[in-house]
């Protein structure tokens, strides 16, 4: 007796429609994985350009007023508290910024800020005078370290919103 071997044909239609819906549902996957990097995770170079933004304290719950800083690439910077309930700005003051590189010995670079208002004498602005050193950019947050005196600094993270 001779087997015979019959081949058996593949009857089976390819889901081409699933095909298509799981490419597109890993594409979106792949760019919301990019997103959240690339604004929390992805650091970025201490620059104006960078840092040009209104950053505020993380608010915590029932706070009624959050402290902001808000820096333009043009070397101005502004801080200012806003009523969370009101939206009411108060407490706003100018100041002139400088990013100077890493001092000997440390790792980031420090914003100086001076304030400017013309009424003060170059000494009293001079005493208003304090540093900001960066950590650490990304596009939603930014870690700092406000260096008042020698002896007294204040670490927070400051937020920005992303839409």
């Amino acid at each position: 007796m001779k087997t015979v071997k019959i081949k058996q044909k593949n009857t089976e239609k390819k889901d081409v429609a699933g095909i298509i819906i799981g490419l597109m549902f890993f594409a979106m996957l792949a760019a919301v994985v990019y997103f959240v990097a690339d604004s929390l995770i992805i650091s970025r170079e201490i620059t104006a350009e960078n840092i040009s933004k209104d950053w505020h304290y993380t608010k915590n719950v029932g706070e009624d007023e959050t402290t902001h800083w808000t820096f333009s690439p043009d070397g101005y910077a502004t801080t200012y508290k806003m009523n969370n309930n009101t939206k009411i700005k108060s407490d706003e003051v100018r100041y002139t910024y400088t990013i100077d590189p890493p001092e000997e010995g440390k790792t980031h670079p420090v914003i100086h800020v001076t304030p400017d208002d013309r009424s003060m004498t170059k000494a009293e602005r001079e005493a208003g005078r304090f540093g900001i050193r960066v950590t650490r950019v990304t596009k939603a947050e930014m870690d700092v370290e406000f260096i008042y005196d020698r002896f007294t600094t204040e670490t927070t993270r400051l937020t920005t919103k992303l839409f």
